[in-house]
């Protein structure tokens, strides 16, 4: 009996440990942010496009392309998504112009990154450029996607692009760790689930078929209670990282954006 003691002991005192490193170092595990090299040839090409805004201090830096049209696609990248990385690939779309930021942390925008924060000042960068254009669509990656669902709750846009999207974070944390109790632990829930009962407006749901990182169900999840018009598009073979490199998803979203 000791020794059974003695052994729920130390599994209990290392199920602690496990937890409590969870919860000190979620935002390291929840955000990748990536620097960015001025050197790099597609910064110094685009240094015309670049755009700031100023919120609390902390300068946010990114790029308006096409700025000359009158529809704006507003991007919210992944967890580990570097604006500029997506600067060629937006180009390619050039009847709209396309606004990318990167987060607080990340690329060189000041600060260090929260829910709170990327979705304050994502409110922020919309009202700054909405009376620039005649209408406005959303696309959130991964992550962003939540951004995306969440500024679409609070301000007038005309659609979403939501790329392998989630219901909450907490509910793709609770997959991972499924010994964790992360509804008790998790700070930043982007609950795209609860935010989307605010949102009426069509959604694109781009769905990656091989997605381990946010397995179907989740999408399907926030899909299934969305208010608006869905159109849901799997992307055959592709998998969370690498369903931008197929050309159906460049099909679908030019498509998307179509509308008058």
């Amino acid at each position: 009996m000791k020794v059974f003691l003695v052994i729920v002991g130390i599994v209990a005192a290392a199920f602690c440990v496990m937890v409590a490193y969870l919860y000190v170092n979620q935002r390291k595990i929840l955000y990748f942010p990536q620097g960015l090299d001025r050197d790099w040839d597609h910064v110094k090409e685009n240094t015309a496009f670049e755009y700031e805004l100023n919120r609390d201090g902390n300068v946010l830096r990114g790029w308006l392309i096409n700025p000359h049209n009158k529809k704006l696609l507003i991007y919210y990248g992944g967890n580990a998504d570097e604006a500029s990385q997506n600067i060629g690939q937006f180009k390619m779309l050039p009847s709209v112009a396309t606004l990318l930021m990167n987060y607080r942390g990340y690329g060189d925008s000041d600060g260090a990154p929260t829910e709170k924060s990327i979705v304050e000042d994502a409110l922020a960068i919309f009202d700054s450029v909405e009376d620039r254009f005649d209408s406005i669509v959303l696309i959130g990656r991964s992550l962003g996607s939540g951004v995306a669902v969440q500024v679409a709750g609070q301000r007038n846009v005309d659609r979403l692009i939501l790329i392998t999207p989630y219901d909450s974070i907490a509910a793709v944390g609770q997959g991972i760790y499924p010994w964790a109790p992360i509804a008790l632990l998790i700070k930043d829930r982007f609950d795209s689930l609860k935010a989307a009962k605010d949102v009426s407006k069509p959604a694109l749901f781009l769905i990656a078929e091989n997605d381990t990182i946010i397995p179907q169900h989740h999408s399907r999840k926030l899909a299934d209670n969305w208010q608006g018009e869905v159109e849901w598009v799997l992307i055959k073979e592709a998998a969370h990282n690498s369903i931008i490199e197929y050309p159906s998803y460049w099909e679908t979203v030019r498509s998307y954006l179509s509308f008058e």
